[in-house]
């Protein structure tokens, strides 16, 4: 087992919600659907408010899978908005310590 993992957070999310509060990097997701999905954000927030990063949807029952090439930087934390007919998204995120200042 690589020793770094336990420094990475991982959720398997079936609705919509805050996974970080704070300063963190979005790794990855991956979007499992039941029948074709209507669209699942994620956003730089801890509310469907915040700077949205990426939608995910897929027109098949198929996986959808979102890896940057370098991770999200997310200021203010990250939260999900899951669509329809979505069996669940598997997410992967690093917390960041918080900086000074705003």
């Amino acid at each position: 087992m690589d020793p770094e993992s336990r420094l990475y957070s991982w959720a398997w999310v079936t609705a919509d919600g805050c996974l970080s509060h704070g300063p963190c990097e979005l790794i990855s997701a991956y979007l499992v659907v039941s029948d074709a999905s209507t669209d699942t954000h994620l956003y730089d927030g801890d509310n469907a408010r915040g700077d949205k990063i990426t939608t995910l949807k897929s027109a098949a029952v198929t996986g959808h899978h979102f890896k940057p090439p370098v991770p999200v930087y997310c200021r203010r934390g990250l939260y999900v908005d899951i669509g329809s007919n979505v069996t669940g998204l598997f997410i992967q995120w690093r917390e960041l310590e918080k900086t000074g200042g705003a």
